[in-house]
């Protein structure tokens, strides 16, 4: 890889490559592993190239999942059915990493996904119980965490929603282990440097953060520094909003970004402006009572695209020019 940075390295070839191999076409697991990773010189564009067809080819087994009749798949299973629940995603992940000599293991333990419900501040400590797979595979002499089910799309109350999710390539062991618990601590694989392991408790009692939206991820920001961190906010009082980009290589210039506006349940918005720490930062205060806070940004200003809107030409055109805005977080008032 030229760049050293995996969030903000240009993986669209890799991807553009994996779309490559429908299912319906594949003769063999070894062929196609060997048609997904054979272009690539690093093991981090092989694997990659897993994780991107997976996405394009497997779809996640909602109707299994809600009806609680989960069957054991085998990497062969999945691929023939192209339905799998998350041990479908990581096993066939695992067996195709080595099929193509890369090294890779399936990992067990509690993710923080579909139907997770976070435990009441002052509760007991519930039991550890495992609920999701995941992988640790090695990439250009690093030990990483990847979940390709995750990556694939988002199950909701309707089903499952194809949506890739690059982010769970990308993200560090710390960023993973925030929705991740491995049954075996030891695969939480989180450096002295970014804090070390964590208990079962610290992780299942982490206060519940904000809701963040898909455009959140698209925008490329980063869920580990968003501020406030936590779902809720006190009114009646001055809370300070910042958002960060997912690395600092990512241009923060006016002219590649949009202007991001907090919005208020009594209808103000507050934009905000760049800070000295490498992203954008406002202080606003919490009217009283209870609703939504939102942050937003300006998709849209006066029917043409927003990309480039400063905050003072953004401030001149309230009620003046039509505006869309696209949501990118939101946080609940008490």
């Amino acid at each position: 890889m030229s760049s050293g940075c995996l969030k903000c390295y240009d993986f669209s070839s890799v991807d553009d490559h994996a779309a490559r191999f429908p299912r319906n076409m594949v003769t063999s697991l070894d062929q196609l592993a060997d048609d997904l990773t054979s272009p690539w010189e690093t093991e981090t564009e092989k694997f990659r190239a897993i994780f991107t067809w997976l996405h394009h080819n497997i779809a996640y087994d909602a109707d299994v999942f809600f009806c609680g009749n989960v069957q054991a798949s085998t990497p062969e299973s999945t691929l023939e059915s192209g339905l799998a629940v998350c041990d479908g995603y990581a096993g066939l992940f695992a067996s195709l990493a080595e099929r193509s000599g890369l090294q890779a293991m399936k990992i067990t333990g509690h993710g923080k996904g579909f139907g997770y419900i976070p435990t009441e501040a002052g509760g007991p400590v519930p039991q550890y119980q495992g609920n999701h797979a995941w992988d640790c595979a090695l990439m250009d002499d690093e030990w990483r965490l990847i979940d390709s089910c995750w990556g694939a799309g988002a199950v909701d109350s309707s089903g499952f929603r194809k949506r890739f999710t690059p982010t769970w390539f990308t993200y560090t062991n710390a960023e993973f282990g925030k929705r991740h618990y491995p049954e075996d601590p030891a695969y939480q694989l989180i450096s002295d440097e970014d804090g070390g392991p964590v208990s079962w408790e610290d992780y299942i009692l982490e206060p519940e953060g904000p809701l963040l939206f898909n455009d959140f991820y698209t925008n490329n920001f980063s869920p580990q520094f968003v501020q406030p961190s936590t779902k809720y906010i006190q009114s009646g009082t001055w809370v300070s909003f910042h958002l960060f980009k997912l690395c600092e290589h990512l241009s923060t210039a006016e002219a590649d970004n949009f202007v991001h506006v907090v919005s208020l349940p009594d209808g103000s918005r507050t934009p905000l402006t760049l800070n000295d720490s490498g992203g954008w930062s406002a202080t606003v205060y919490m009217p009283a009572g209870e609703g939504e806070v939102s942050l937003f940004y300006v998709t849209q200003i006066g029917g043409k695209d927003a990309t480039g809107l400063t905050v003072k030409d953004y401030t001149a055109a309230v009620g003046r020019k039509a505006m869309h805005f696209g949501g990118l977080c939101k946080w609940t008032l008490i």
